[in-house]
């Protein structure tokens, strides 16, 4: 994979916790056949396609995009995007993530199936966009700069339902995103089931695919495993618990561990440290 000829980024130092909060935003140049994924991401983005031609895949769908087009990424959803060869597009992007971003985002008539919003108004998208840039390069105030990001991402949002669009789909799936449309299924059930006891046999099962097949997709798609990807999502589930008061029996439980011990194991293969560990460093940051 190629990298971008140029790129530029501005990171929110002060994210909010279950708001709709911007993390990341910024603006690409890419090289053309320049691809990100197929992958996953544990957040959503907006792209706004600036200027120049590309291919935006999700749910077993591809999409050409040009100049005026938005496209949305959800989060644990397979996609791939790539510059065309010729023609590669420009674009800006905002990262965010939330507990009201999934209801936020359906209520206007985006999800995950209607991901692409044609023809929008680039002049005033670039100005948002430039808003949020600016609103995360506060020098003073951090949290002053979160909240004035996420008012001017609820006016990106604004911007894109009122096409009223959500991505009417007029290309046809090829085979390969038909692949990723069956690993997409097996990433939405392993994210939804981390608790549970799973087998890449019992996961094949559920989704009536001949295990060896469905291993070999879903590494071609992830260069994961299927194992290997639920052992991510259960550590990552578990950094989140160990913020809170649960016990660590009660977390490995939580992630699909019965036994403490091997949990504890698990989670220091992970990170270097154990649960106890992670947790009086998380403690020790809130107290700095």
């Amino acid at each position: 994979m190629e990298t971008h000829h140029q790129i530029t980024v501005s990171i929110n130092s002060a994210p909010m916790k279950g708001e709709m909060s911007v993390l990341f935003s910024g603006r690409g140049k890419p090289v053309g056949g320049h691809y990100i994924g197929p992958g996953v991401h544990d957040y959503y983005l907006i792209h706004i396609v600036l200027a120049g031609e590309g291919i935006y895949e999700t749910l077993g769908e591809s999409y050409a995009c040009k100049a005026g087009d938005a496209f949305v990424i959800f989060p644990d959803i397979l996609v791939k995007y790539e510059a065309n060869k010729l023609n590669p597009w420009q674009y800006m992007w905002v990262a965010f993530s939330g507990d009201i971003v999934d209801a936020s985002l359906s209520s206007i008539g985006i999800t995950p199936d209607r991901a692409v919003i044609r023809d929008c108004s680039l002049q005033a998208l670039k100005k948002l966009f430039r808003n949020v840039r600016g609103s995360l390069e506060r020098e003073s105030l951090a949290a002053l700069g979160n909240m004035e990001a996420s008012g001017w991402l609820r006016l990106i949002l604004h911007e894109l339902a009122s096409k009223g669009e959500g991505g009417a789909r007029t290309e046809t799936a090829t085979v390969q995103s038909r692949s990723y449309r069956q690993v997409d299924q097996a990433i939405r059930l392993l994210t939804l089931q981390y608790g549970q006891p799973l087998s890449i046999e019992s996961l094949a099962h559920q989704l009536g695919y001949h295990r060896a097949h469905l291993n070999k997709l879903f590494k071609e798609a992830t260069g994961l495993s299927p194992m290997q990807y639920l052992f991510k999502v259960r550590m990552k589930k578990a950094e989140e618990l160990l913020e809170g008061d649960l016990t660590i029996a009660q977390i490995a439980s939580s992630v699909g561990y019965n036994d403490p011990l091997f949990f504890t194991k698990q989670f220091r293969k992970w990170s270097g440290r154990t649960p106890t560990d992670y947790r009086r460093g998380l403690m020790s940051q809130s107290q700095g």
